[in-house]
Formats: structure tokens, C-alpha cells, sequence
């Protein structure tokens, strides 16, 4: 008795969901990554004990030990630069966040304040780290 062999068809991927996933998953991570670049010189923040939270639309100052100002990933060439780009951008910033490097002199912190407030900022913050603190105290 001879039996008749069946022909198999070729197995057929559907190929329409595949690409929606991706198309999905793409999706996902782009809205859920963030972009900001941190500056290109550290920045080592002193300790804090308290918690703020600011609001989203936010600008992060640094200030580096040499003097050295970015805003988020625009680098700064002097406090005139810094001053210009604030007042551009004064209808974008709620919030500026001045993140100095814990051994950047005072001074330089206090410029950019006084720059941040020329140019129309009316929100400033001073970023710390969490948890820390070293438990001096000023009476």
C-alpha cells in the first residue's frame, strides 16, 4: 500500500505585530529616557539633611571648584555669557537649581545668584545631597 505524502507550506512569520511592538517599545523608551547631560567637569555637592521638591521645568546651574558654569549641558564662558542665556530662556526656567561643587568659593555662587536675578529669575535653589550632613551646627 503506498501512501500519499501531504505537501507542507512554508511556515509564514506575520511580520504587521512584530513591527507594532517595536514601534511600541520604541516609543516607550523614548518618553521614559531623559537626556540631560550631566556638565563636563564634577561637581561634588555638600550634605544636607532636609528634602525639597522642586517643580518640573527646571534648570541646573553647576558650578565647578574652578569656576567652571554649565546650564544642564550649555557650557558658560564667564558670568556675561550665563547672564545672556538666562534672560533668553527667563519664560522657560520655573526653578534654578545652583549645583556647586563643595569647595567652589563662595563667590562664585553668589555672582551667579546676582546674575540669575538680573536676569529675570525669579526662583533660585541651592542643589545638596540627601542623606548627608555632618552635624555642625551654627547657633
Amino acid at each position: 500500500m503506498k501512501f500519499k505524502k501531504s505537501k507542507r507550506s512554508a511556515m509564514e512569520l506575520m511580520m504587521a505585530p512584530m513591527i507594532d511592538c517595536v514601534f511600541l517599545l520604541l516609543i516607550f523608551f523614548m518618553v521614559a529616557s531623559q537626556t540631560r547631560v550631566p556638565p563636563r567637569f564634577p561637581v561634588e555637592l555638600p550634605d544636607s539633611l532636609t528634602r525639597h521638591a522642586f517643580p518640573m521645568k527646571r534648570f541646573n546651574l553647576y558650578i565647578g571648584r574652578e569656576g567652571l558654569m554649565s546650564v544642564d549641558d550649555n557650557m558658560m564662558n564667564g558670568y556675561d555669557d550665563l547672564e545672556i542665556f538666562l534672560a533668553k530662556n527667563k519664560k522657560n526656567i520655573e526653578t534654578l537649581i545652583i549645583k556647586a561643587d563643595r569647595l567652589a568659593l563662595h563667590g562664585y555662587v553668589i555672582d551667579a545668584m546676582e546674575r540669575a536675578k538680573r536676569a529675570g529669575i525669579e526662583e533660585l535653589a541651592i542643589g545638596v545631597k540627601e542623606g548627608g550632613g555632618t552635624g555642625i551646627s551654627v547657633d
